[in-house]
């Protein structure tokens, strides 16, 4: 039995935990022995369906506040105490279950620095587990993510990584490729394209425009813009579903819902089990540039208008501008968002016509097998 143990900050959206379930299937798959254990800070993580022998230990939940700082989400006591706690039952999770891998997902160091603890002890073990880090195509402007790494200590702590997992096609540029990582350090660099989930078959009748703000906590801009567009004529012979996300604020939520009453052909909903199957049967999506979603709709190739957040970090902006480049996914920046916009993107929709991949979509195949590989289930020389 080989015992996997991923970790999952998770501190704004679900983004990380989405994907971090995304591995943990391909995992539990690739051998009838395997078992794997998410450690999550994620609100919604028991939202989710999981497969056998995959299981979760929940922390305490953060967020960030507009300036992109870590703040509690429930918990009083500060952040600082938040971190250490985290981490505290981070490191008891290493220790009491023994993994044979464990995979970091984006922050090498964890929220705050709060997997200092667990590779201090990993440090100490013996015979430690394998430690891999899992990066996503684009994490944020190169140059930032430099002085981030440089000032936090992240890339003396990269050392004692054995490898990196990048998330994203080698041919469209991803940060590992701008920050140069596979000549700066010790582990092992690879790209294993996009974690793309198998997407279900449509279920939709009639076409539908489907509107997302992903988790929702900073989508409300795309909502209300999408109404307006509606309210002004727009998809007059589409019917249209918004998907808040749950981490949208009630009055907000409650404004859109109020809106949407006037409106016969929208529907508005807060979270749905089936959102790759909305994706699937839609005509068209409007959407931000999450890692997650942005892959989503590059698995069944549906036309999709990109609208990425600029704030706290611009990694959205960066992925859309870049596969906009390469595939059918079209960008408008947020300031440039319109009704006019979004009509003009509505009326270029043409139910049933998919474009074809033009991505490599095999990250969970390629990142599972790479990691069940007997090379991959013991420590380097050079760190063990």
């Amino acid at each position: 039995m080989t015992r996997f143990l991923l970790y999952s900050h998770d501190t704004y959206g679900l983004g990380h935990f989405r994907r971090c379930g995304l591995l943990a299937s391909g995992l539990a798959g690739a051998d009838p022995t395997n078992e794997v254990l998410i450690v999550t800070g994620s609100p919604m993580a028991q939202a989710f369906s999981l497969p056998d022998r995959v299981d979760t230990i929940k922390l305490p939940t953060a967020t960030k506040n507009d300036a992109g700082a870590y703040q509690p989400r429930k918990l009083g006591e500060g952040i600082c105490r938040l971190i250490e706690l985290r981490g505290n039952l981070i490191r008891s999770a290493v220790e009491a279950y023994r993994p044979d891998v464990i995979l970091v997902d984006h922050s090498p160091l964890g929220m705050g620095g709060e997997l200092e603890p667990t590779l201090r002890f990993l440090d100490r073990m013996a015979l430690p587990p394998r430690l891999v880090l899992g990066m996503r195509d684009i994490v944020d402007d190169a140059s930032r993510v430099e002085r981030a790494w440089q000032r936090d200590g992240v890339w003396d702590q990269l050392e004692q990584y054995d490898d990196i997992l990048v998330y994203g096609d080698p041919s469209v540029v991803t940060t590992a490729h701008e920050l140069g990582l596979a000549q700066r350090i010790r582990a092992t660099v690879s790209h294993t394209g996009y974690v793309a989930p198998t997407m279900p078959e449509a279920i939709a009748e009639t076409p539908v425009i489907l509107v997302t703000a992903g988790g929702g906590g900073d989508g409300h801009v795309v909502l209300r813009c999408y109404l307006d567009a509606v309210e002004a004529g727009a998809a007059a012979d589409l019917r249209s579903t918004i998907v808040t996300g749950p981490l949208l604020s009630a009055g907000r939520r409650a404004e859109l819902m109020v809106r949407a009453q006037r409106l016969p052909s929208v529907e508005v909903i807060e979270f749905s089990h089936r959102m790759r199957s909305l994706v699937a049967s839609a005509a068209g999506v409007v959407s931000m540039a999450g890692y997650n979603t942005v892959v989503e709709e590059l698995a069944v190739g549906v036309p999709s208008l990109l609208v990425p957040r600029r704030r706290p970090r611009i990694e959205q902006h960066i992925r859309a501008t870049r596969l906009a480049a390469v595939t059918h996914l079209t960008h408008c920046p947020v300031e440039e968002l319109s009704p006019d916009r979004v009509e003009e993107f509505i009326t270029a929709c043409r139910p049933g016509s998919r474009p074809a991949r033009t991505v490599d979509l095999s990250g969970v195949a390629i990142a599972a097998a790479t990691l069940t590989t007997p090379s991959h289930l013991n420590r380097s020389p050079a760190h063990a």
